[in-house]
């Protein structure tokens, strides 16, 4: 089953010294507890526009963010998984974080959350979304938009992967999004693809924010390719 073989595959993985990610801001972190005592920041305000300079975390519910966000933003909900960590690795620890909230509690969980990672310089928070949408794909879109010539970009990571992929897909974590894919084609659009899509939400604002049209496959993923049987590619190791 595929559960079975994602066990063997991480297994496997694991007996190989593949160690987990770990957030980039992780130095930063360490060094902080092993400085001097830091105060507790003030409570989180809200602002009437984002700051300049500011980069835009939008956290809300992904279907929200894709009916109406500002342009530019990057969207990780505070209501998923893993809210904190996935917020590090798709930041610019270096630059102060605006948040972009559907409401204050929202707003406040989110901030909690970035401080709790080591990003401290939030300015305040923005309610409400923008003019900008953006599309959204599912599993059954993913034959025409093959054809009509849009590339699918893999966000897993590498052991995932190598269960099943689709044919001719590339290859990028969603993780390393922020930081790399210069040679990503721009005269098409980009259909993200996780396990079950929340990663691939958040790799396509990502794509977005950096002048990609860049759709994410929600409400389902590779789980969903691989049970229906669809044509993929596997890759097994030396040893596995």
């Amino acid at each position: 089953s595929v559960g079975s073989r994602r066990m063997r595959s991480r297994t496997v993985a694991e007996s190989a010294g593949v160690s987990s990610p770990k957030p980039p801001n992780l130095a930063r972190i360490v060094e902080i507890n092993r400085g001097p005592f830091v105060p507790t920041a003030p409570p989180p305000t809200e602002l009437p526009t984002p700051p300049d300079g500011a980069q835009l975390l939008d956290v809300r519910p992904v279907e929200a963010h894709l009916a109406g966000h500002r342009p530019g933003a990057v969207n990780v909900p505070v209501s998923g998984s893993s809210f904190s960590t996935k917020a590090a690795f798709v930041l610019d620890a270096a630059a102060p974080v605006a948040v972009l909230a559907a409401d204050e509690d929202e707003a406040r969980r989110a901030i909690a959350g970035l401080r709790s990672v080591a990003f401290s310089d939030v300015p305040g928070f923005v309610l409400g979304g923008g003019d900008e949408s953006a599309e959204a794909a599912t599993v059954d879109d993913l034959d025409a938009l093959v054809a009509s010539g849009a590339t699918i970009v893999d966000v897993r990571e590498k052991d995932e992967r190598d269960e099943g992929y689709i044919p001719g897909s590339r290859h990028v974590p969603y993780r390393l999004m922020r930081a790399c894919c210069p040679d990503l084609p721009e005269d098409g659009p980009l259909v993200t693809i996780c396990e079950s899509g929340p990663r691939a939400a958040i790799a396509a604002s990502v794509l977005r924010s950096r002048g990609y049209d860049a759709r994410p496959v929600v409400g389902g993923g590779m789980t969903d390719w691989l049970a229906r049987g669809a044509t993929t590619v596997s890759f097994r190791r030396c040893g596995s």
